[in-house]
């Protein structure tokens, strides 16, 4: 026997499924490719349902050959295990609301679910920078350790060893607020930054990252042909030296005194810093007869892993 309640229900879906969906679509391949993680993260898509991240130490200087060639040891550097953590969102529509031929409002709510799946991801890249100096954070109730570097501390940190142990513990933390002085100081210490074989490394930044919160002050240091707030109209030594990316995403943290930010060097930031879609933000439906209700959703899979850290200095006043 032919179910009428059921056939009746799924020819409503039928009048809104196509449109519905391909509106989704187009919201979401709009978003795909804008944001900032494309610009600070090595994004990939990965098949893998986990992915590990091995490296070797780095090299010395060549020596001198005296009549056959040299040698050096291939030691192992750290290994990055990255896990992926499933996310979904879903909206339940019912009979009355399909029977009453809301589309508009269809389309307005599932539109918000598709812009939230990508505004998620970029809540949560933004997240591994605001809690750049601790070891994890929590978010909607839920731990996650993905501020964590290959070394097993906290990306920024002053803590950092050597895997070798031919290098001394590093510093990519400071507490200092944003001016000219300590993004000096900022240059010179990237700058000063060792290999594993404790050989000066080829680390120099050419991005500074910030919130709204110092937006100005950034935009000031980077453009302005007078050094910003003195009167007696010295000339500005870093104007046009590096890029500003002013990040609406990055937080204070709730504990700490001041806005971050963070000097980098942005070809190391995405040759170490991994953003990988195990599931890209895929549009879900489910038609329940019995409850007469037409769920739609997005479901995502994603994890966020940090290999090596010489390439950001992270400023968080305490």
């Amino acid at each position: 026997m032919i179910n009428y309640t059921a056939t009746e229900f799924n020819k409503l879906v039928g009048n809104y499924d196509v449109a519905i969906f391909a509106f989704m679509e187009e919201i979401g391949a709009a978003k795909a490719n804008t944001g900032m993680i494309s610009q600070l993260f090595n994004r990939q898509d990965v098949d893998e349902p986990a992915v590990a991240i091995h490296g070797t130490s780095a090299r010395g200087d060549m020596k001198q050959m005296h009549g056959s060639r040299n040698y050096s040891d291939i030691n192992e550097y750290f290994t990055k295990n990255i896990e992926f953590t499933e996310f979904s969102d879903t909206a339940a529509f019912g009979r009355k609301f399909l029977d009453d031929n809301k589309l508009l409002s269809m389309k307005t709510q599932s539109g918000s679910i598709m812009n939230a799946a990508y505004r998620t991801q970029e809540n949560f890249a933004a997240a591994v920078y605001t809690n750049a100096d601790q070891t994890s954070f929590v978010k909607d109730g839920d731990t996650y350790t993905w501020t964590l570097s290959a070394d097993g501390v906290a990306f920024v940190s002053d803590s950092h060893v050597s895997k070798s142990g031919k290098a001394t513990t590093l510093d990519n933390k400071t507490t200092n607020t944003l001016d000219g002085d300590n993004l000096n100081g900022n240059i010179v210490t990237m700058g000063q930054f060792t290999d594993d074989t404790g050989n000066q490394g080829s680390y120099f930044g050419d991005t500074l990252l910030v919130g709204l919160e110092l937006a100005k002050t950034a935009l000031e240091l980077a453009n302005s042909d007078k050094k910003p707030t003195v009167a007696n109209n010295e000339y500005n030594i870093y104007q046009g030296m590096f890029r500003v990316i002013v990040w609406n995403k990055l937080r204070k943290q709730a504990s700490k005194t001041d806005a971050p930010w963070f000097w980098l060097d942005s070809e190391s930031t995405k040759e170490n810093m991994y953003f990988l879609d195990r599931v890209k933000p895929e549009i879900t439906d489910n038609r329940n007869w019995q409850t007469m209700t037409w769920e739609v959703g997005v479901y995502a899979r994603f994890g966020i892993g940090i290999y090596d850290w010489k390439h950001v200095i992270g400023n968080i006043p305490a």
